[in-house]
Order: structure tokens, then C-alpha cells, then sequence
């Protein structure tokens, strides 16, 4: 007998790939909100159990679609079977897409793999499950076109991108209706292809002993038709429910606009820059400014100044181009006071209009305020400049008085024999003498800071300034019992060009310090080059001592002026603190650089670095060559160790 294949009924079909098609977005619909949310157990059987009974449906309705001329049963244990299967499967792939841990391509595929599999048997075990007065033969080349068709759901899962994630959530994205279009041709060609294949023999009988129910065709239309509409309920629901959070979040955005816009504090105006219109303007510019919405399109006194409206007009171009801008303009007030404002412009683009936003901050109190501090901040600078130049112009009028003074006191030293008024003479000396130091010191720093003070190019003999610096302090090295060191590489030429007297002012305070810090040990002064420039000899001098030393979390305070590291009454080491304030400044005004840090085995370590122009460049008047000085040989081999042992004081 030849094998019956049967007709289709093209409504059915059609039904059939809605059924599925509506199965599929809903699950991939479902899927995006669980991979988003990472949701239980009961969401992912709720997502599976939609898609296995779509699936399901679409499968039977494929079936009932088949117009065959004999009844059909179908085997109500069996078809229970063919219902559960689909919900596994989905189950288990919902499982790893919603585990980030198995969100890998390789995962994905298995996964796929598995849902194409459970489908194809769920398709297999519906033919068995039919109860016809027909034999059911399968041809083999449909079974594998169809196992084909089937492979393109796990080979669509490895496209599967995390980024798409990022983006936000939107039920109909363009991933969700690709890949559900994608799964329901992969499924109904699956389905159609395998029961193309499929012919009926035609038998006596049906060949069925068992005592299980039968399910005839018209009621299993009907479960087909129940399931279609609790799809068709759910998809409508989804709807509904995505309707209704647009329209919430639509509404709380116009909300909270037009909270801003009411209540803020800045004024806010919406412009129509094509129509050139004022769409709108908060309640803060007509109580800021006085104007209404009606005064700010007729008034044109409102911006008065010409650079003002060209900027505003740029602002607004500049924004209706898509770009933002900031500046700073000034308005005149309905009551006639001039306003000065800080602006923001910025653009609203809609699919309807093109506005631009300007939001304005009354700064006229800030103004005033940072004219008055600019005020404020020349006249204390011109204070402070008058004083320095005061101190530095009466300089001479206040060293001449206390110079006079301490001559006088040498006089009358002389001519008195008395002990009691010599030792009365010997500490007003001494007194009179840290007064000088102390008067030298703030004038000097006064001149620095009014720039008052030139630096004069002249030759001098650095033998004889070395020496000079340190027979200053030979005594009081003597009486602490401490070695003053001395080393001049010998490389440096003796005739140098530069400020001698700013420089030996230099060497005197650093020596000085490194005396009066030092305990016990050794003041060690060295000289030597630095650098390679040809038109000019870059000198480093470095004063070392072995002495209290500093603590480093004070360094930063040592070359400011009036800063002393004890600032206590009863401290143990007298001084005004300005010395090393004038050195940093004079060698500033030398174009070089002075540092501190600690020293080799305790103490502390000044060096800084000048540039003194070579003699031979030289072209102003030499220095006159004294051979003796007080009757002795100035002896500069002393102080310059071509031999090599250093000078001991």
C-alpha cells in the first residue's frame, strides 16, 4: 500500500509560527531581565516553562495542522512526556546563561546543544506518541536536514556578547528580535523538515493494547488553543507592564524638570533660537531681575553693553550647533542696577524642536567682593613696598648713629684705666655690636624685598676672601676648642669677577651657624668647580659641621624669614632668624642655588652654587695687587691647599 503523506492546513502552519515566534520573544524578553537581575530558581522555571510550552504548542499545532484521513489519537502519558521535555531543557540553559561564571562561548554552545537536542527528541517522542490505523516510516535524508536546522540555535548562541548588557534595558532592542526571529525559523524548519519526511502506511487498525487515556485531535486543539492563549496573556502583560514604566519614568522626568526649573535658585531661560522666541523662564527671573516673560521678548535694554550681546549671540549659536559653553556677562535690572551674571548655555535637542538653555547665577555680590580684595591686596602690597623702601632708604641714617656710637665707645676705652668702666664699656661694645648685626641683617633683608639691592662685577682674589671668612671666626673656634677646615681645589683660578662682598655675607652666615651649632668637632669649608661652561666658572661652596644637626621635618623652614627652629624665650642659641633668608635671597640674585641636607655622621651640610666670570673676560679696571697688608705677607698658600693638607685654625 502506498504511504500516505498527508495536506496542511495553511492557518494551522501559520498559527503554529506565531505561537512559537510569540514563545521565543517572550523568552528572550524574559532571559535579558534575568540575565540583568540575576533572578532565583522560580523566575528561570516561570522563563522555561513559557518557552517549553510554546515550543510544545507550535510542535502539536504543526501536527494537528497535518490533514489526514483517519482519526488520530495520541497517548496522554506520552504527551505529558513531550511537554516536560522542552521546560528542561530550557531550564538548564536559562541556568547557565544566568551564572556569569558559565556565560562562555564554550558553555553557551553546549548549552545550545542541549536545547537542540531536547527539541528534537520532544519532536520524535509527539510522532510516537500518535495512535493511528497507520505505520509511521521516517526518511532519513529529512531527519538529517532537519538535525541541520536544528544546529543553528547552539551555533546562534556563541554570538552571544556581554557588552550588549551595557546597553540599556529595552524590551524591544535589536538583540531580542534578531535572535527570536533566528530561533523560531531554526525550530519551525526543524519541525516542517522532519514532518515532510515523515509517511503514513495506511493499516487495518490501531495498533494500541495499552490502558492508558487517549487524547483524540479536537481535544488536543484544545489544549494547543489554551496554551496559544496564556502565551498570548503573558506577552500582553509584558506589554502593559513596559508601557506602564515608560510612562512612570516618563512622568517622574517631567516631574523632577520641572522641579528644577521652578525652584531653583539661578535663573533659567528657554530659547527658541529658530523662531528667536523665549519658550520659557523660571520664577527666579522675574524675582531676580524684575522682568516677566513678556518684558524679556520686548525689552532691549536688558543687555546694554555690545560685548556682552556678542558673546551671549555666540553662546546661543554655539549651542544650537550642539555644543556647551560657559561665561561671564552683565544685564541691567527693570530697576535700572546692573547685574553681573555667570552663565551656562547649553543645548536640548528633541525629535520635534531644537532649544537652547541658558542658566544664569547672580555672582554681583562676588564681584564686588573679589574688586574689594583686589583693593585690599594693593594697598597692603604697597604698604609692605613702602616700608621696604623706607628701611632700605634709611639705612645709611640708622647704621651711622650706632657706628658713632660704637667709635666713641672705642675712644673713651683708650683714655679710661678704671676696671669697673672698662667692663662697663666691654659690654656695651658687645651689646652694640649684636644691635648692629641685628639692624644689618633687617636692612639688608628690607632691600632684598624692594629690590633695592645691585650686585657689583669687580675682580677679587678668592684666596683672600676664604681667608678673610674664616679668621673671622678663629677666636671662637678656639674657645670651643673645635678644628675650622678649609680646602680650595686647587684647579680654580685665584683672580675671579663677581660680588666679593656678597659673597664673603654669604660665607659669614653659614660659617657663622656652623660655629654656634657645634659643640665639639669640626666646621669643614670646601670649594671647588662645577660644571663645564666656558664663558663663565660655576663655583660650589660647601660648609659642613658636626654639630647638632636639624630635624628634617624643620628643613622647609630654614631660608624663610623670622623662622627659627626653637622660637622659645629661654632657647639655648640666640639669633634673628633672617640669616639664611638673606643667603637664599642673595644667591638668588646670583642666579644659583643653596640647599641643606644632613651630613656624613651627623651634623648638617650648606652648600650652595654662584657663577663668577673668568678674569680674562674681564674689561672693567683690575684690582690693584697688594703685596702686604698691616705690615705681614699675605700668605694665599695657606688657605689654598695645592699641597695637601688643609688649613687647621
Amino acid at each position: 500500500m502506498q504511504p500516505y503523506q498527508g495536506h496542511y492546513n495553511d492557518l494551522l502552519v501559520f498559527l503554529s509560527i506565531i505561537i512559537a515566534l510569540l514563545s521565543c520573544f517572550t523568552a528572550f524578553d524574559l532571559a535579558e531581565r534575568l540575565v540583568r537581575g540575576r533572578r532565583g530558581h522560580p523566575y528561570i522555571l516561570l522563563t522555561s516553562s513559557i518557552l517549553g510550552i510554546g515550543l510544545w504548542s507550535m510542535h502539536f499545532m504543526g501536527m494537528l495542522a497535518m490533514e489526514m484521513n483517519m482519526m488520530v489519537y495520541y497517548h496522554l502519558p506520552l504527551l505529558i512526556f513531550t511537554l516536560l521535555i522542552p521546560i528542561a531543557v530550557s531550564y538548564a540553559l536559562l541556568t547557565l546563561i544566568n551564572n556569569p561564571r558559565t556565560r562562555s562561548k564554550p558553555h553557551l554552545f553546549i548549552g545550545g546543544l542541549l536545547f537542540t537536542s531536547g527539541i528534537l527528541f520532544m519532536h520524535y517522542s509527539g510522532i510516537f506518541a500518535m495512535k493511528i490505523s497507520a505505520r509511521n516510516e521516517q526518511n532519513i535524508s529529512y531527519a538529517l536536514l532537519s538535525t541541520l536546522f536544528a544546529l543553528v540555535v547552539p551555533l546562534g548562541m556563541v554570538f552571544f556578547q556581554q557588552k550588549w548588557l551595557k546597553n540599556s534595558y529595552n524590551m524591544f532592542s535589536f538583540q531580542n528580535i534578531p535572535l527570536a526571529l533566528l530561533l523560531t525559523g531554526s525550530l519551525t524548519a526543524m519541525h516542517y523538515t522532519a514532518m515532510t519526511g515523515a509517511s503514513f502506511v495506511v493499516t487495518d487498525s490501531v495498533n494500541y493494547n495499552g490502558r492508558a487515556p487517549l487524547l483524540n485531535d479536537s481535544l488536543l486543539g484544545l489544549l494547543v488553543g489554551g496554551a496559544f492563549l496564556i502565551i498570548v496573556v503573558i506577552v500582553l502583560g509584558l506589554l502593559y507592564r513596559e508601557r506602564q514604566q515608560v510612562l512612570t519614568s516618563a512622568r517622574f522626568n517631567e516631574q523632577r524638570y520641572m522641579a528644577l526649573f521652578e525652584f531653583s535658585p539661578d535663573m533659567v531661560i528657554c530659547i527658541d533660537p529658530v523662531h528667536r522666541n523665549i519658550v520659557s523662564a523660571n520664577p527666579t527671573v522675574h524675582e531676580t531681575t524684575g522682568y516677566s516673560r513678556e518684558d524679556l521678548l520686548g525689552s532691549k535694554n536688558i543687555i546694554d553693553r555690545q560685548q556682552d550681546m556678542l558673546a551671549i549671540n555666540a553662546a546661543i549659536e554655539q549651542a544650537f550647533q550642539g555644543h556647551s559653553s560657559k561665561l561671564d556677562h552683565s544685564i541691567r535690572t527693570k530697576a535700572g542696577r546692573r547685574m553681573y551674571c555667570s552663565s551656562t548655555v547649553f543645548p536640548l535637542v528633541t525629535d520635534k524642536q531644537h532649544l537652547v538653555y541658558i542658566v544664569s547665577k547672580d555672582v554681583t555680590e562676588l564681584m564686588q567682593f573679589q574688586q574689594e580684595l583686589v583693593i585690599a591686596k594693593d594697598a597692603a602690597e604697597s604698604a609692605v613696598r613702602m616700608k621696604s623702601e623706607f628701611l632700605a632708604t634709611m639705612s645709611h641714617e640708622i647704621r651711622t648713629p650706632l657706628n658713632g656710637i660704637l667709635g666713641i665707645n672705642q675712644l673713651l676705652a683708650d683714655d679710661l684705666t678704671t676696671p669697673e668702666h672698662l667692663e662697663m664699656l666691654k659690654v656695651q661694645a658687645e651689646s652694640s655690636g649684636v644691635l648692629l648685626n641685628v639692624i644689618n641683617d633687617i636692612l639688608d633683608l628690607s632691600g632684598l624685598e624692594a629690590d633695592s639691592l645691585r650686585l657689583y662685577r669687580e675682580p677679587f682674589q678668592l684666596s683672600q676672601l676664604m681667608q678673610q671668612s674664616t679668621e673671622m671666626f678663629q677666636g671662637f673656634a678656639r674657645n670651643k676648642d673645635l678644628s675650622l677646615l678649609l680646602f680650595v681645589d686647587p684647579v680654580i683660578p685665584d683672580l675671579l669677577v663677581g660680588d666679593c662682598a656678597r659673597i664673603r655675607q654669604i660665607l659669614v652666615h653659614l660659617i657663622g651657624n656652623a660655629v654656634k651649632f657645634t659643640p665639639s668637632g669640626a666646621v669643614t669649608i670646601t670649594v671647588k668647580p662645577y660644571g663645564t661652561d666656558s664663558k663663565s666658572r660655576c663655583l660650589q661652596f660647601r660648609v659642613s659641621d658636626t654639630g647638632i644637626g636639624i630635624d628634617p621635618d624643620k628643613l622647609h623652614l630654614l631660608f624663610k624669614p623670622f623662622s627659627q627652629l626653637d622660637a622659645s624665650h629661654n632657647r639655648k642659641y640666640s639669633g634673628t632668624g633672617l640669616g639664611l633668608a638673606i643667603c637664599k635671597k642673595l644667591v638668588d640674585l646670583m642666579d644659583g642655588e643653596i640647599w641643606v641636607e644632613p651630613a656624613a655622621g651627623g651634623g648638617t651640610e650648606f652648600t650652595f652654587r654662584i657663577m663668577l666670570q673668568p678674569i680674562d673676560d674681564y674689561m672693567g679696571p683690575m684690582l690693584r695687587k697688594e703685596t702686604e697688608q698691616s705690615g705681614e705677607q699675605l700668605n694665599s698658600e695657606v688657605v689654598r691647599f695645592a699641597k695637601k693638607s688643609p688649613l687647621t685654625i
